[in-house]
């Protein structure tokens, strides 16, 4: 499936392009498989900033909450 570095990389280089759905697929990617939970952390919140982009505030603040409660 992939390094959840790598693909957390990835969709940073999707957001900062404005392809969000893009940057969210390799977010959502590398949450499945990271078991790092610092690393964790940052990428539902990076996922939840394209949330916010999209207007989705529902999932925005799910990802939001789930980063702070991982640390």
């Amino acid at each position: 499936m992939g390094d959840p570095i790598q693909l957390k990389e990835e969709g940073n280089k999707h957001f900062q392009a404005g392809d969000i759905d893009k940057a969210i697929e390799c977010y959502t990617k590398a949450i499945k498989v990271c078991q790092d939970k610092k690393v964790l952390a940052v990428i539902y919140r990076n996922r939840s900033a394209c949330y916010l982009k999209k207007e989705n505030y529902v999932n925005a603040a799910s990802d939001a909450t789930k980063g702070r409660v991982i640390r």
